[in-house]
């Protein structure tokens, strides 16, 4: 029970961490163990982003499901190599998935998010909670885990059909089964209401 009350304490406290997935544990399809032993790993990597100077004046967000370790944001070519190298360090992590962001000018991104997260709560049959989105230049990426393919489905679907949406890219991960566990890979695909293009 006491170990139960550290690790719930220890992922309240990891909610404060930005760029670091938690979820809710009731809704969660990984065991508590699991969930514990991401937040650790996603803490970790973005601490050590952080004391190798990677992080500062760069936007690098860490997710981690299963070992799966994302890095999702905006960051230099020339240090891209040294922020995968870092998230390789720990022992527990299965794969490094990187996801950057070229500079673009966009809509305000804070205005989309709000919008995306409205419509992945609003949308049927979809557990909003265990859905991590990043917004960029009216770039979207889905990360987490879902329940199903058809949940996953509709989230991307949901996620398209956001107002001045351009791409969505997909890492949503299925529940991983005993000795399966394939490295998760990204699909992008176009909004269906894009911002127009300027004058």
């Amino acid at each position: 029970m006491k170990k139960l009350f550290s690790l719930c304490h220890l992922l309240g406290l990891l909610c404060l961490v930005q760029g670091c997935a938690v979820y809710s544990t009731a809704t969660d399809e990984r065991l508590l163990d699991t969930m514990g032993s991401d937040s650790a790993i996603a803490t970790l990597i973005k601490t050590n982003l952080m004391n190798e100077k990677l992080a500062e004046g760069w936007s690098i967000s860490v997710y981690c499901y299963y070992g799966h370790v994302f890095l999702v944001g905006e960051c230099p070519k020339s240090l891209r190599p040294k922020a995968i190298e870092i998230a390789k360090r720990d022992k527990r992590v299965r794969s490094v998935t990187p996801h950057w962001f070229s500079r673009k000018k966009g809509d305000s991104d804070f205005v989309l998010a709000t919008k995306l997260r409205t419509a992945l709560i609003t949308t049927g049959k979809i557990n909003s909670t265990r859905i991590d989105t990043e917004v960029n230049a009216n770039r979207v990426v889905l990360l987490g885990v879902a329940d199903s393919q058809d949940e996953r489905k509709r989230a991307v679907q949901a996620a398209r059909e956001v107002t001045g949406v351009a791409t969505v890219t997909s890492y949503l991960m299925l529940p991983m089964k005993p000795n399966k566990n394939p490295n998760p890979t990204g699909i992008t695909y176009a909004g269906l209401k894009p911002p127009k293009p300027e004058d």
